[in-house]
């Protein structure tokens, strides 16, 4: 692995220690001395959180992989050819040299690492052992996450489950799909043993018992185990802590973040503390501003998605603002589709990277969908699976799915109901991909772009390859 991907990173303290005017030795921390107590512990989980609302993650770039890479969104163009990488993924013309699935790569590792040092090192501290077996299960959380993300992006990786400390012994095969999957069980398995339901105050967004069900139910669904899905999803649904807003626009309220639908969430906070959301300012499209802020109009929504809306969908107009010639501001005749992400708007935000909005990266609808398509899975007909799809669909201002459906015709309806449910949250390419439909469903939207079976994992990034010897690439990269 590389350098980047290795270290972990004590940046943070050091800035926040040091008197640069009167720098002393012991003011330097190394994973000796730092280790000490209860607030280093603290101080050490909240870096492994830290990747998430970066750009090289959930800042930007996992949602234009999981946006642009389907039949969602595409690339705005025209802003620089900088951007070509960005391109490349709409286009699906990229290769193991384009630089995104290095930047996403390095991030993932870097959280990796900081969750394995979490591991390593808390349990050796003296102080209250619930919340150190509480900062361990968290970091055990994150490290499920981040294997997670891998897996179902690029297959098999390197598994690497203790702490780097040195540049020797980096060169790391990949280990197999199933290898890195058990990893991820037992990972957000022992988590779940140990985390709390809900917190309070400055720790709410922190990783939870609920969310860590929640992801083992994503996992047996992707791993097409639907009794195991079942189940968890259950478990979380009969949890009592978590509930639909009675309206959808709700679940998206910076007011309501980390209220009742929000399983896990991507951690943002606007005023200028360097930790906002730049989701509005990609989204939006640039001849739309907001307190006099363009946007940048990276993510256009496709035709295709909008006109799968019914008109009478109340998630079509939450979602997705249709500008025009006429409309204020006025959609430039060069836009070939003036269709934009406005889920994330935040009417505050005096600067694009300055958004409060939390990225939602598993709501309560997610694990109502997933229960309902298990359900159809193990059995068609279950009068639950339809209790759970309709709740989503009344939601919405649909009619109730009657339960005459066959098996295929319920798996064809939640899969829909997910694309319009959970738009631009991150699914759709995975879906897509689980169901082995993603080359059908970009080739409906734009037959231009050749999406081949090679294309249902990513390349590992050439960076890597150059630099380990023992990592092997995909197949016809």
């Amino acid at each position: 692995m590389k350098k980047s991907t290795t270290l972990f990173l004590f940046s943070l303290w050091v800035l926040t220690s040091c008197d640069v005017l009167e720098q002393k030795p012991e003011s330097n921390f190394t994973p000796a001395n730092f280790y000490k107590n209860a607030e280093d512990a603290k101080a050490a989980v909240s870096t492994v959180y830290d990747p998430l609302n970066s750009s090289d993650l959930y800042g930007q770039i996992m949602w234009i992989i999981q946006d642009q890479a389907t039949d969602d969104a595409e690339w705005g163009g025209g802003r620089s050819t900088a951007n070509q990488a960005k391109n490349d993924l709409d286009k699906y013309t990229f290769t193991p040299a384009t630089t995104t699935f290095q930047s996403l790569w390095s991030a993932v590792y870097r959280g990796i690492n900081r969750a394995n040092t979490v591991i390593d090192r808390v349990p050796g501290i003296l102080m209250d052992n619930d919340l150190k077996n509480r900062y361990v299960a968290e970091a055990k959380f994150m490290r499920g996450f981040y294997y997670f993300t891998l897996v179902r992006l690029f297959g098999g990786v390197p598994l690497v489950v203790k702490e780097t400390t040195s540049l020797n012994d980096l060169a790391v095969p990949r280990a197999s799909v199933d290898e890195v999957y058990n990893q991820i069980i037992q990972d957000f398995t022992d988590a779940e043993g140990v985390l709390p339901a809900t917190y309070t105050g400055a720790d709410r967004g922190r990783a939870t018992r609920g969310a860590a069900k929640a992801f083992l139910a994503k996992v047996y669904l992707t791993r097409q185990e639907w009794t195991k899905a079942a189940a968890k999803a259950k478990e979380v649904i009969d949890s009592g802590t978590y509930d639909l807003w009675a309206n959808y626009g709700d679940a998206f309220q910076i007011a309501n973040k980390n209220g009742k639908e929000a399983v896990f969430e991507m951690q943002a906070l606007g005023g200028g503390f360097g930790e906002g959301s730049w989701m509005q300012g990609y989204m939006r499209p640039n001849f739309d501003r907001v307190n006099g802020i363009a946007g940048f109009g990276d993510d256009p929504v496709t035709e295709n998605l909008y006109k799968t809306y019914r008109e009478d969908d109340k998630r079509r107009n939450v979602a997705i603002r249709l500008y025009s010639a006429t409309s204020t501001p006025a959609a430039p005749a060069s836009v070939a589709f003036p269709g934009y992400v406005y889920k994330y708007l935040d009417p505050s935000a005096t600067a694009n990277g300055d958004g409060s909005n939390n990225y939602p990266i598993i709501r309560y609808a997610d694990v109502l969908l997933m229960y309902a398509e298990a359900l159809n899975e193990i059995s068609a007909g279950n009068p639950e699976a339809y209790t759970a799809i309709n709740r989503i669909r009344s939601r919405a201002g649909l009619p109730e799915l009657a339960p005459t459906l066959s098996q295929a015709e319920f798996r064809d309806s939640v899969l829909l109901e997910r694309r319009l449910e959970l738009a631009f949250e991150g699914h759709r390419w995975y879906d897509l991909a689980r169901t082995k439909r993603l080359i059908s469903a970009i080739n409906a939207q734009n037959p231009t772009i050749k999406v081949e079976e090679r294309h249902y994992l990513f390349p590992i990034p050439q960076t890597e390859i150059d630099v380990n010897p023992a990592l092997t690439q995909n197949p016809n990269y």
